[in-house]
């Protein structure tokens, strides 16, 4: 749209205001002077109700897929005997998530960028429909063993495809929805409802009669699910904040900008201290997920505490205290850093991940008989730090890519990465029937607290975490403020 300033009248005190649409089709309040003729951008962000639908929406589908992803976790041993398999391929059930997810995160990224938050979505939900339907078809009396096996691996695989179209949109759902005083707590609420779901599957999964069961259950979960997810919507009517208007860049930019290999006037450049941060937070958001996860993966089953003396009850009680203390500490600290303490998230996750470091490492020495009263402490630290963490890491690879779908598909490779080796790594540590006591991970204890507080010793030496979308957000903020206020001349 042209506009002849010139035209205007110079007689005329007062501003003619007119209203333009950016690319992203944000309106836009543009401010002549009849003086200067000067064109002042002024973009009016707005906050809409209906952003709690999609957060809901987006909740529910990580809750359900976060149960699916870590199915046979909570189930393993009763799986191994209904299906007629080692405990070591249900741990590769598991693992083929892990492993088929590397991939299926820059697919999806590029999914995203092309048709939108809502359609990657329902995709999610059409994949987890696959899964699920091959798990019940698993469960047909007239397959062998080995055949039952083959579809529950095939299943694992559309797990895989479906865990990041719901995981990945979550960064950038709450960009392009939520403001300053918001963002992290939709993004905490998204990022913790897959994991979330993995409790919901520790509790209610055992609680089922058989494996066929627990099977049944799955299906009608995705069943169900699948619709709310079109009350989804991919970006409002007004953006919220500016970077909230802005397109991202294309993954390969990105990426190319992680390596330093686009030039300084390219909008994809990223300073070499932000691409140090993307790495230090690649390696710590990576292996403390993997800790987390692999954990409870290898506690349902016993082999760490059963040893010593502990039920499986019991063992399933302190896998439930970390995932729960987790859960629920985010809830309420998330808000808190989005009113009052935003600009210190790079402080905090300096602060939080040696006190996760220490706990794991404590670990070495604390698992043993009749040792409950520290146990149960240790974990809940875990859990309350490890989680508060999550939306932490999510947010400041936003912040220094300003690439939110990338960034995040980048970081949930990296989780994936590292719980496909942890599961790999510790199932090998186990020691043999002749050791004290037989068949004890006090290895694989040793090999998880090693890498925590590796990441514990980059982050604290070298974790700079500026924020730089949030800078520019605020700074953006403030310039409008500050023409708004100012009278026409």
């Amino acid at each position: 749209m042209n506009i002849d300033s010139h035209s205007l009248d110079n007689s005329q005190k007062t501003s003619t205001m007119s209203l333009v649409k950016t690319a992203a089709d944000a309106p836009v309040d543009v401010q002549l002077s009849a003086s200067s003729h000067r064109l002042i951008p002024i973009i009016e962000y707005k906050l809409y109700k209906r952003r709690w639908l999609g957060l809901a929406a987006i909740v529910l589908f990580n809750i359900v897929s976060g149960c699916n992803g870590g199915f046979f976790g909570p189930i393993s041993v009763q799986a191994a005997d209904d299906f007629g398999v080692t405990l070591t391929q249900v741990n590769w059930l598991s693992n083929a998530v892990n492993l088929a997810y590397l991939p299926a995160s820059f697919l999806t990224s590029w999914i995203l960028a092309r048709v939108g938050i809502r359609n990657t979505l329902l995709l999610g939900g059409i994949h987890l429909l696959f899964a699920t339907s091959l798990r019940v078809a698993a469960t047909a009396p007239r397959l062998s063993n080995s055949g039952a096996y083959a579809l529950l691996l095939i299943a694992q695989l559309f797990v895989a495809l479906a865990q990041p179209c719901v995981q990945i949109i979550a960064v950038k759902y709450s960009e392009l929805w939520f403001d300053l005083r918001g963002r992290m707590t939709a993004t905490m609420f998204m990022s913790i409802a897959n994991p979330l779901g993995g409790v919901v599957g520790s509790l209610v999964l055992p609680a089922l009669p058989t494996t066929n069961w627990a099977i049944y259950v799955g299906l009608i979960m995705a069943v169900v699910i699948f619709p709310i997810g079109f009350v989804v919507q991919d970006r409002p009517p007004t953006p919220p904040t500016i970077s909230g208007s802005k397109k991202s860049p294309h993954i390969l930019d990105t990426l190319r900008a992680l390596f330093g290999k686009v030039p300084r006037d390219s909008p994809s450049y990223t300073e070499f201290r932000d691409r140090v941060d993307f790495v230090i937070m690649f390696l710590t958001f990576g292996i403390v997920v993997a800790a987390t996860g692999t954990w409870s993966n290898f506690a349902n089953q016993v082999s760490i505490f059963s040893p010593y003396g502990y039920s499986e009850g019991t063992a399933g009680l302190m896998s439930a205290t970390l995932l729960g203390a987790g859960v629920v500490s985010t809830i309420f600290v998330s808000p808190l850093f989005d009113r009052f303490l935003s600009g210190y998230i790079g402080i905090t996750v300096r602060l939080l991940l040696p006190v996760v470091a220490a706990s794991w490492l404590s670990l070495i020495w604390t698992i043993k008989p009749n040792n409950l009263a520290a146990l149960f402490p240790t974990f809940a630290i875990i859990g309350i730090c490890s989680f508060i963490l999550l939306p932490m890491g999510l947010e400041i690879g936003a912040e220094v890519t300003r690439n939110s779908e990338t960034s995040c598909a980048l970081l949930w490779f990296g989780a994936n990465l590292f719980s496909f080796i942890y599961i790999y790594v510790e199932d090998a540590l186990r020691s043999g029937p002749d050791a004290s006591p037989p068949l004890n991970m006090r290895r694989s204890v040793i090999f998880n607290a090693a890498l925590v507080v590796f990441v514990a010793v980059i982050i604290v030496a070298g974790l700079r975490g500026r924020q730089t979308r949030r800078q520019m957000d605020e700074a953006a903020a403030r310039e409008a403020s500050g023409i708004e206020g100012e009278p026409a001349v």
